[in-house]
């Protein structure tokens, strides 16, 4: 029995007489891999600076923080989210170690994986250290796209889209884990999808067996299953309504909020000024979401607000997963992370649920326009 579902199945031996990627795109992707290697060699690794590794501090051709969000991005797309998937700098030893391990193995299917799927001993060693670091503990994009860099042959380059392309596809799914663990044990998912559909003889007569290579998959995976709406039109347009007249009101008070955010909220200040003034106050993750503003205040203690037109119970489930990931990747020891919802109004839902939640604050945005003389 396979894993793929029947749909899916139906869908990916019909799409594959229509897909086709050229020999040339596989042969600049290899070139770009074997280029990124030549330049961060295990030696030059173990002589890496933070300059050479954390993207934004003056480096480019030289740093692999660089290198993959923006130079290999045909390689896999990691872009977006916050720098804080590279890691802190204040944990820069752990991070260098942590990439010379992983870039010091063969390769091979067995250095990561047993016969029966589960990882080896170099793999948790490389998840456990992963673990350790503010940043690397969820996130699944930088160690991902270097492990498929190095490793081309073990490793398909589906970074954040692994959940989604993994329920279109498969009978049954449920996420376990997060971080390098999870970008490992969904890869090996991904690996029997390969091998199954290979074993179909008329996936075999439409495509040169020899040519499905992970490269190839990554692509074809992405062709099979675009991400569109599965509901009826006239509900989707209802919805795109509501959430588009959401969305503006909701930027709108997120741009009043950032131009005047010494004004309204005199004892915070961004958490990442640099970064969030230019995208007026937003903080992105890798895989949680966008919280609309991350902040110190002044015990030096990290707040997430949440911003809304109407707050719900919703809502506060929205702030209670980005302060847990600000705890596990961002906040030290001495820490508190707060949540603080902002909403023109609130449901009694809300009201209930707020009551339970330790560290949860809620306060009412109001508009007042004065008009007078200049």
């Amino acid at each position: 029995m396979g894993i793929i579902n029947h749909d899916a199945k139906e869908i990916i031996l019909e799409k594959v007489k229509e897909f086709f990627i050229s020999d040339d795109e596989i042969s600049k992707r290899k070139q770009m891999r074997d280029g990124f290697i030549a330049t961060f060699t295990n030696e030059k690794i173990k002589n890496l600076s933070p300059e050479q590794y954390f993207p934004g501090l003056g480096e480019q051709d030289n740093c692999m923080g660089y290198q993959l969000e923006w130079a290999t991005r045909s390689l896999g797309s990691i872009k977006g989210g916050s720098m804080a998937k590279y890691g802190p700098k204040d944990q820069f030893q752990q991070i260098k170690k942590l990439l010379i391990d992983l870039t010091n193995l063969k390769g091979d299917l067995a250095d990561f994986y047993d016969n029966s799927g589960e990882l080896t001993k170099e793999a948790k060693n490389l998840v456990l250290q992963s673990q350790k670091i503010g940043g690397m503990k969820s996130g699944r994009t930088v160690l991902g796209k270097l492990l498929s860099i190095y490793y081309p042959n073990t490793f398909i380059p589906i970074f954040t889209e692994q959940d989604y392309l993994l329920e279109a596809s498969l009978k049954d799914y449920s996420e376990e884990s997060v971080g390098l663990e999870s970008f490992m044990k969904n890869n090996y998912l991904f690996l029997k999808i390969k091998e199954e559909i290979i074993s179909e003889p008329s996936f075999a007569k439409a495509s040169d067996i020899n040519k499905v290579t992970n490269d190839f998959i990554y692509k074809f995976l992405y062709f099979c299953f675009p991400r569109t709406a599965a509901i009826g039109p006239d509900i989707l347009v209802k919805v795109e309504k509501e959430e588009k007249i959401e969305a503006l009101e909701t930027e709108h008070y997120q741009k009043l909020i950032h131009r005047n955010f010494q004004k309204l909220l005199k004892n915070l200040k961004y958490y990442d000024e640099e970064t969030q003034n230019g995208h007026e106050g937003h903080y992105a993750t890798e895989d949680v979401g966008i919280m609309d503003f991350l902040c110190l205040d002044n015990n030096k203690n990290i707040v997430v607000i949440e911003l809304k037109r109407k707050g719900t119970d919703q809502t506060l489930a929205q702030l209670c997963r980005y302060m847990g990931w600000v705890k596990e990747n961002l906040a030290n020891e001495k820490q508190v992370v707060l949540g603080l919802i902002i909403s023109e109004s609130k449901d009694i839902k809300l009201e209930y649920a707020i009551k339970v939640v330790p560290n949860v604050s809620l306060k009412q945005m109001k508009l007042d326009i004065c008009i007078d003389n200049f």
